[in-house]
């Protein structure tokens, strides 16, 4: 599927939006992602990102942070302009709308994790108007918010949405709560163990978030959160470097002990697609012998799928010769 731009807005110093036309109908469900190949001088790269807008829209918008090196986003936010085009697949993500149904909502975002929870609010109130929402945006300055125009009109069209805007520096006139934190989170959401917790941003926030849940007594069930910017920890190893043989589709593929599996199908020029590169968004699916194969995280496969030997390339190593296969 092809996207081409139709408007680009800056919403912060390093975070913008881009409104795409498609050349197919999306379907999606609120808080998934898309896919992304983003040709850059000769070289395909791989990115996903999560989709702001609702689906039946005629555009789609995607919400993008620049991140310091990162060669997509910093395209994007340098060089992509209105009627360029990107290529996408299909809609992709388990961190939706459909991990709840009735309950009170607390809704947290930080940052750019605002995008799929701020999809998942319009949708929630499209379909439950009456819905009890709480939505807390946490960012450095008053500056660094996102969605301020769109969240503070829902909450003006809605009595039932609460907005709170987190703000933990250069708030000369008071005007927002400080740093999200525990203390916040009692005095703000009084029956915050009765509600169903949906939530993304960087790393350290979720940390501190579920720490914070813990202590106030919220059942872990109830906490959804999705994190794009996982680190990867690869496994340790002997340190004496072995090496063994991967067979992919008829092609022996050498990989050593402190490789991933991506890492080794992509140094042979293997055709993978492998979006997140954290071990979140599943592109990289593969299958081979489970007792072979090491992985710092299964992502979004079930128990059932690691049985049977799926695992994901971009977090995932070898410790013996093995069959793969790809998808």
């Amino acid at each position: 599927m092809q996207l081409t731009c139709t408007d680009i807005r800056q919403d912060t110093a390093d975070v913008t939006t881009y409104w795409f036309e498609t050349s197919d109908h999306i379907d999606f469900i609120p808080g998934q992602f898309l896919p992304l190949e983003v040709d850059i001088d000769g070289e395909t790269h791989q990115r996903c990102y999560s989709l702001a807008s609702m689906p039946g829209e005629q555009q789609c918008s995607l919400t993008i942070k620049r991140v310091e090196g990162g060669v997509v986003s910093n395209y994007l936010a340098d060089r992509f302009a209105v009627g360029h085009s990107l290529r996408s697949g299909s809609a992709a993500g388990d961190f939706t709308i459909q991990l709840v149904d009735d309950q009170p909502l607390l809704m947290l975002s930080a940052g750019c994790g605002i995008t799929p929870v701020y999809s998942m609010l319009q949708a929630q109130l499209k379909a439950k108007p009456e819905a009890d929402i709480i939505f807390i945006h946490s960012a450095s300055t008053p500056s660094d918010r996102i969605y301020v125009q769109e969240l503070e009109a829902l909450a003006k069209q809605y009595a039932n949405l609460t907005l709170i805007w987190a703000v933990s520096r250069e708030d000369e006139l008071a005007q927002y709560h400080g740093r999200l934190s525990q203390d916040l989170l009692r005095s703000e959401v009084s029956d915050l163990t009765s509600r169903t917790v949906l939530m993304c941003g960087p790393d350290a926030y979720m940390q501190s978030a579920k720490t914070w849940f813990d202590a106030l007594g919220v059942d872990e069930a109830q906490v959804h959160h999705e994190q794009f910017h996982a680190a990867i920890e690869k496994v340790a190893t002997a340190s004496s470097k072995q090496s063994h043989t991967l067979s992919v589709n008829g092609t022996d593929v050498a990989i050593s002990d402190d490789e991933t599996v991506l890492e080794a199908l992509e140094k042979e020029g293997l055709p993978i697609f492998a979006a997140c590169r954290a071990g979140v968004c599943g592109s990289c699916r593969c299958k081979g012998d489970k007792d072979k194969v090491v992985s710092s995280t299964t992502g979004a496969l079930s128990e059932e799928d690691v049985e049977q030997g799926y695992f994901l390339a971009c977090a995932s190593q070898v410790n013996d010769d093995m069959f793969v296969e790809i998808g």
